[in-house]
């Protein structure tokens, strides 16, 4: 009952409105009394609710007396939720297009959660254009994120996913990826797992993601940013196919686990 409350008052409905909505929805064709005395809400603010409810189009009341309350169903209630909200996003389009709008490029915008940042990666995967450059976990691949990649690889030339599995699980809907050979020891090196989307050499989104340090993550235009970001997926692309392809001889001379490649200071 309170998730399914908290669910309307996430489409805009008040909480006596949820409440109100909820209790014709068990029940139609009960009167303005019944619904007060099973809502629990007093009588004298009953009737605002449900003038209310009707004028949104979420409940009917017959013509006749007694007045009697009927709700959309669930089926009905969807289908008004999406036919609401193309409305509302082409109103917003229809309106902010005739704005102008100035667009500073520079500043590094700081990423409020996990949950932000990956919409974020999923909207510059979906709308990039010419090129995409990306390093992430397959812990953190959501299904809309394997989507994106696979529909991108599909219609971009300058394509390149560089793939981390804590789990070493690389099973993935489409060809060009590179497996990371070093996992546990770039985990080590962040103290987390490592984000990274590059799209159109003109965004990214990238950082940390940890659960016990904290994630730090963030999302700019910044061309010297996006410029490192996107250098720092193409050399992981360029050793990873070095190993690749020099397979056996890579791991006579790195080691079976290639892990002398990490051996780079003079000692």
């Amino acid at each position: 009952m309170e998730e399914a409350l908290t669910a309307l008052e996430k489409i805009g409905l008040s909480p006596n409105e949820a409440r109100v909505f909820l209790t014709i929805y068990k029940e139609d064709g009960k009167t303005g009394y019944k619904i007060s005395k099973d809502s629990g809400i007093a009588r004298s603010k009953i009737y605002p609710l449900l003038s209310s409810l009707v004028e949104k189009g979420l409940i009917f009341q017959s013509k006749e007396e007694p007045i009697v309350y009927r709700s959309l169903t669930l089926k009905e209630l969807v289908a008004k939720l999406d036919l609401d909200r193309q409305k509302h996003i082409q109103d917003v389009r229809e309106n902010l297009t005739q704005l102008d709008t100035k667009v500073d490029k520079a500043p590094v915008w700081q990423l409020a959660s996990y949950e932000q940042a990956i919409e974020r990666a999923l909207y510059e995967i979906q709308t990039a254009q010419k090129s995409l450059y990306v390093q992430i976990y397959t812990e953190d691949l959501t299904p809309p994120l394997i989507k994106a990649l696979e529909r991108a690889e599909s219609r971009l030339h300058d394509f390149v996913v560089i793939l981390f599995s804590q789990h070493h699980r690389y099973s993935l809907p489409f060809r060009r990826y590179y497996k990371h050979y070093f996992e546990a020891a770039k985990k080590a090196d962040y103290h987390g797992r490592w984000l990274s989307v590059v799209a159109d050499s003109q965004a990214v989104v990238s950082g940390r993601i940890s659960e016990e340090a904290g994630s730090d993550l963030l999302w700019t235009q910044n061309s010297s940013m996006v410029f490192m970001a996107q250098e720092y997926v193409l050399h992981d692309a360029y050793n990873l196919r070095t190993l690749n392809k020099l397979d056996k001889e890579a791991r006579e001379v790195f080691g079976a686990d290639l892990a002398d490649v990490r051996d780079i200071y003079f000692d």
